[in-house]
């Protein structure tokens, strides 16, 4: 009994003895080479430490931030679907409650997005402040003489005033003459050759124009027709006052270019190349 207490007691005194790492204990104190080698240990798992906590903490950020991105990006879509079903309903709404239909609506909204991308798109040519105002002046014009010949009540002409038979005719021959006429202008800003040109598309487009007015279309068609060719007519209108001058491309090219940064770092290499020994013997 006595000597497998002692024999336990000796190993437990070893065991107490031994290194944290499991390797015997010499008696001696450890050396500064193994001391570094202990704290350059501790240090490096210290930093693994810090860095798998650190992989751990980003991989769950990146996680929340596509998650968030994901919302975010279907917010936005619906934001979009929705300021588009406003805008679309708004624009349907007011055909229906104005002009009768929402055709109309349909109709003359599809013109003003149209129109108002080929005026931002003349914008960035050369269509000024002036040039869009006298533009919408001149298709302004346009929408009131197209709703003033449909407004006329052409039939009730020509049925009260039996000696006047040629009310429609002359709802055509208004058409045809007013139209015209806006179109050989439109034209004549390009020249000869495109005069006529609007000249014909003036006059074909007077007499669809005055054969409807003919059969008596009635006040909210009339109003929806001249807006409708107010809208169609004021980014043409615009169109012909930046392109009869031609295109600066100059001046464009200046607004889109760097030009003064670019010349003066070419005169400042020249300068540098003139201070140069080699550049001077050349």
């Amino acid at each position: 009994m006595t000597d497998r207490s002692s024999s336990s007691d000796s190993t437990a005194d070893r065991g107490s003895k031994d290194q944290p790492d499991g390797r015997p204990h010499s008696g001696k104190p450890p050396g500064l080479g193994e001391q570094f080698g202990r704290t350059r240990s501790a240090l490096f798992g210290l930093i693994s430490a810090h860095l798998k906590l650190a992989r751990a903490e980003f991989g769950e950020i990146g996680g929340e931030i596509k998650r968030a991105a994901a919302l975010g990006g279907v917010a936005l879509m619906l934001l979009f679907l929705a300021g588009m079903l406003i805008v679309i309903g708004l624009l349907l709404f007011l055909g229906e409650a104005i002009f009768g239909s929402i055709g109309w609506g349909l109709l003359d909204g599809t013109e003003l997005l149209l129109g108002s991308a080929a005026l931002l798109v003349l914008a960035v040519i050369d269509l000024g402040w002036g040039r869009a105002f006298s533009a919408l002046v001149v298709a302004l014009g346009v929408g009131l003489v197209v709703a003033g010949l449909l407004a006329v009540d052409w039939p009730y002409v020509s049925h009260h005033y039996s000696g006047m038979p040629a009310a429609v005719v002359l709802a055509v021959v208004g058409g045809v003459v007013l139209i015209g006429v806006l179109g050989l202008v439109l034209g004549s800003a390009f020249g000869r050759g495109p005069a006529i040109l609007g000249l014909c598309v003036g006059v074909f487009c007077g007499l669809l124009l005055g054969l409807l007015a003919s059969a008596g279309t009635g006040p909210r068609v009339a109003a929806a027709m001249g807006v409708s060719s107010l809208l169609l007519f004021w980014p043409i209108v615009a169109a012909v006052f930046v392109f009869r001058h031609g295109i600066d491309t100059a001046k464009l090219r200046n607004r889109f270019v760097p030009v003064q940064t670019i010349e003066t770092t070419k005169e400042t290499i020249e300068w540098v190349r003139e201070q140069m020994p080699l550049g001077r013997k050349s």
